[in-house]
């Protein structure tokens, strides 16, 4: 996949990402008896909401794999810990 495919790709992934949170936007605000913001009200809440969501992610992700990381090393430390008891 080249550079421009990606690049629509991630244009089109993100389009989907505000979509979606435009009309969960208007679902819970209809829910609660409010009345829907104009658009321009709604482009601006979304495009902020799916960056929110993004960073929230990214956060995540990084403690995850810090934490697969931290769970690998202790794992190989026990695993040589038994292979040296088993020798001696």
């Amino acid at each position: 996949m080249g550079k421009r495919d990606e690049s629509s790709l991630g244009k089109n992934l993100r389009s989907a990402e505000k979509r979606l949170t435009r009309g969960l936007i208007k679902w819970r605000l209809k829910r609660v008896g409010l009345p829907t913001p104009d658009e321009e009200t709604m482009d601006k809440d979304s495009e902020r909401i799916v960056d929110e969501a993004h960073k929230i992610m990214k956060r995540h992700a990084k403690s995850i794999l810090e934490e697969l990381k931290q769970t690998k090393q202790e794992f190989l430390k026990a695993y040589r810990d038994e292979e040296k008891k088993e020798k001696e």
